[in-house]
């Protein structure tokens, strides 16, 4: 067998050869499909969408596909809130939402969804709140510090701007309105609710305490624990609950100021700035002779009541003491023997 070189000339112009064929026929496949290829473009006016199936159209946001020639493309109109679907135009024709178009032609191929406003209805903007303030409206309509409600052409833009009440603030925007912001912008394109919130300001008080006497007063809650002066803060509202406890030797005589009475505890309404003052009395001790009996004169009262306010005991003891309320006796008692007994006066 006889072996001989090719030369190399040769062997480059085969080379040569078989990538010009190759690309001849990608070049002819992608005219075949170029040929039967075609775009389809989708045109809105008003407001809505147009999709299509086969996918591919989603108008919106993509209002342009490709499709081989034969297919049928099936288009769906849909109307935005507020809107009506009034008809199709270019390749499309009709008022009914779908049209099946079959695309037989090259290039490209337009369709046009109309849309329009329906401007003739009305759609109710009811508005809440809950809090101290009031919501009202530009154009006007909305007034109300609890619930209200109006009536507004399809598409009108609607302002509302809330207000808070003294000791309150406004909160924020729910339903069609959102936001912390005092005014929002509602647009009737359908029924819409909206509600406000109004919270109260956190305003503290100071609650002062002063005592005559020997005592001490506390608070529930807790901040009063004094004996002489003393104050605290409390959020505004809070019931603060005062109690007055006597030294020994005293009595709880009674409370002024933002008390009143000579019950041992009071109640404090802290919508303000209180001050409370509290009383506390010395008791008063008799030392009577032996063997004589202390008689409460010119009371009106037996010389056995033991009412508490004026009462009479036998001395049988030196020294013995007999507790007299302070309101009855006074400090400085004069004695005067008589019959064997004496009486204070």
């Amino acid at each position: 067998m006889t072996l001989r070189a090719l030369p190399l000339a040769a062997c480059l112009s085969r080379a040569v050869r078989f990538i010009l064929a190759s690309l001849l026929i990608g070049a002819s496949a992608l005219a075949s499909a170029n040929a039967h290829a075609a775009t389809l473009g989708v045109g809105k006016t008003g407001s809505g969408t147009v999709t299509s199936s086969p996918a591919g159209i989603d108008c919106g946001t993509s209002c342009r596909a490709h499709y081989t020639r034969g297919t049928t493309v099936t288009l769906t109109a849909s109307a935005a809130p507020g809107y009506s679907f009034a008809g199709w135009s270019g390749a499309c024709s009709g008022a009914t939402a779908t049209c099946a178009l079959s695309i037989t032609r090259r290039h490209r191929v337009a369709v046009t969804a109309s849309f329009s406003q329906n401007s003739a209805s009305s759609y109710t903007l009811t508005v809440s709140n809950a809090g101290s303030g009031t919501v009202t409206s530009s154009p006007g309509g909305i007034n109300c510090a609890t619930s209200c409600s109006a009536s507004y052409a399809g598409g009108t833009n609607v302002t509302l701007t809330a207000s808070a009440a003294p000791g309150y603030s406004f909160a924020g925007w729910s339903g069609a309105c959102s936001g912390t912001g005092a005014s929002c912008t509602v647009s009737m394109t359908a029924a819409r609710g909206v509600f406000a919130t109004f919270s109260e300001d956190v305003v503290n008080y100071t609650l002062g305490v002063t005592t005559s006497g020997s005592g001490t007063v506390t608070s529930s809650p807790d901040g009063i624990n004094c004996a002489t002066s003393c104050s605290a803060s409390y959020a505004g509202g809070t019931n603060v609950t005062l109690t007055a406890s006597a030294a020994p030797g005293y009595s709880f005589a009674g409370w002024s100021g933002a008390c009143s009475g000579t019950g041992a505890s009071c109640t404090v309404s802290m919508t303000a700035a209180r001050g409370v003052f509290a009383t506390f009395s010395q008791d008063v001790a008799l030392t009577a002779p032996p063997d004589t009996t202390i008689q409460c004169m010119g009371s009106g009262l037996a010389a056995t009541d033991l009412s508490g306010h004026c009462r009479s005991v036998a001395a049988s003891t030196p020294g013995a003491l007999e507790a007299i309320d302070p309101g009855t006796l006074q400090v400085g008692i004069t004695w005067s023997p008589y019959a064997g007994t004496a009486s204070a006066t």
